[in-house]
């Protein structure tokens, strides 16, 4: 496996869109008969099953569903048929098999941006054909590399405009998801890009962005990490958010490395090291289970009787 930045990354690596090119579309780590044993060895209560209205302005929250009797075959072909994005998180962890290919895009990312990457999680995307993914943005940093299909890609830029501060600060502190409200007129801004398979991309940190799938299934790695800078900036969204919250300070954005954002990662870990445990939050309640007889293979779930 080869995966081949384009460009010297290393002075913009965390603030500037890179491509590359990757030859993992031609693994048989990815062929049908391959994704099914996936889905059947991967862990079903850690699965994400998930579906989307169609893209338009305001938030488009993420709809959760669940699969708890349906074989890796029948997940597939439920996701080839109907409307369903599966996310497979942290798969390099979770399944041995594919905890080689993880490590080798990491690594790539390491030695090409220049920077140590850790907190390394590598997700398998498999999503129907024509499905979007609402405008969202991620605390830790992320390259996505297409396997098979065809999938377009929009960038924002990483500013308030575009992320306001409390929110980016509430998912960060872990209060809401990654979801942002969106508004047409962002589209001036937008950066358009066409995957295809054997493409890779990387983005700034915390830069807001959404995806249109073609009109064929899709596989694709998500892969989150960390860098030392991403790290820091990650802690002072997270200082930000509880000296906005607990002291009514309006602190300013961290889109620069240098003293101030040293000094709020370090309150943060503070914070992190001395607080109670946090309760974790209830993850989003299911809405429908997949069903291959349905429509979008998606039968909602009937709230019980009262």
């Amino acid at each position: 496996m080869a995966v081949d930045w384009q460009n010297d990354i290393r002075k913009t690596f965390g603030n500037a869109i890179h491509q590359a090119s990757h030859t993992l579309n031609k693994s048989p780590a990815f062929c049908d008969a391959s994704l099914s044993a996936l889905l059947d060895a991967y862990p079903r209560d850690q699965l994400g099953i998930w579906t989307f209205a169609k893209h338009g302005e305001g938030d488009e929250a993420p709809i959760r569903g669940v699969a708890p009797d349906l074989s890796g075959e029948e997940l597939l072909a439920a996701v080839r048929d109907g409307r369903i994005w599966l996310n497979l998180r942290a798969t390099n962890q979770r399944v041995e098999n594919y905890a080689a290919i993880g490590e080798q895009i990491f690594d790539t990312l390491q030695d090409a941006g220049g920077h140590k990457v850790f907190k390394r999680d590598m997700g398998v995307l498999i999503s129907s054909p024509g499905i979007n993914v609402h405008y969202h943005l991620d605390i830790p940093m992320v390259a996505l590399l297409q396997i098979r299909g065809e999938k377009t890609v929009w960038v924002y830029p990483a500013s308030e405009q575009f992320a306001p501060s409390e929110k980016v600060e509430s998912i960060a502190l872990r209060q809401q998801e990654e979801g942002l409200p969106f508004r047409n007129e962002f589209e001036s801004e937008a950066v358009e890009i066409q995957l295809k398979p054997g493409m890779a991309l990387t983005w700034p940190q915390a830069a807001p962005h959404r995806v249109q799938n073609g009109s064929m299934l899709n596989v694709s790695l998500s892969c989150e990490f960390m860098t030392v800078p991403a790290l820091l900036r990650a802690n002072a969204f997270y200082a930000n958010g509880r000296l906005r919250r607990d002291f009514g300070a309006r602190p300013e954005r961290p889109d620069k490395l240098g003293a101030q954002v040293f000094g709020k990662a370090l309150f943060a870990r503070l914070l992190k090291t001395t607080e109670k445990k946090q309760v974790k939050k209830a993850p989003t309640a299911p809405s429908f289970v997949v069903d291959l007889s349905a429509e979008n293979c998606t039968r909602p779930i009937k709230e019980p009787a009262l």
